[in-house]
């Protein structure tokens, strides 16, 4: 089987239609880093590239690894990341109580270290959700519309 690189793009099948993701963190200890392009396809697009062109996109832990050996994504390309490229510092997490939202955490993803929120700001709210997804999350996020403004 084929070594996983930063960069590869990967698809995978939804009940709605394809969707795509992109390797950005290979973590052979704690868990691999993907970009998530929010947009289904009926069919496969002819150029790749179109694909990570989306605008809507968020990053969530996943293991990537594991869910290409199950065969439960495709690899069908590289991308390069650009040169500039930078994972983020920060990503955000619900904080409830029984249920109940009470604010969000700030979470800086080098230290774990937590800042509680009430209410977001503009900038806050397009950060992405910390933690480790599975690919049955994953694809019902991705069938439901899941994004960041609607989270």
């Amino acid at each position: 089987m084929a070594k996983i690189e930063l960069g590869d793009i990967f698809e995978i099948i939804t009940s709605e239609g394809k969707a795509y993701i992109q390797c950005v963190k290979i973590d052979k200890v704690n868990c691999d880093i993907i970009k998530v392009f929010n947009q289904l396809y009926d069919e496969r697009p002819s150029s790749i590239e179109s694909v990570t062109n989306v605008q809507d996109y968020y990053f969530i832990g996943f293991a990537l690894s594991a869910a290409f050996r199950r065969k439960l994504v495709e690899k069908i390309g590289n991308i390069p990341l650009s040169i500039d490229f930078e994972l983020p510092k920060y990503m955000r997490d619900k904080h409830a109580i029984r249920g109940e939202l009470i604010g969000w955490h700030i979470v800086d993803v080098n230290t774990l270290k937590r800042q509680f929120v009430e209410k977001l700001s503009a900038e806050q709210k397009q950060l992405s959700p910390i933690g480790i997804y599975s690919d049955t999350l994953l694809k019902e996020m991705l069938e439901r519309g899941w994004n960041l403004e609607n989270w």
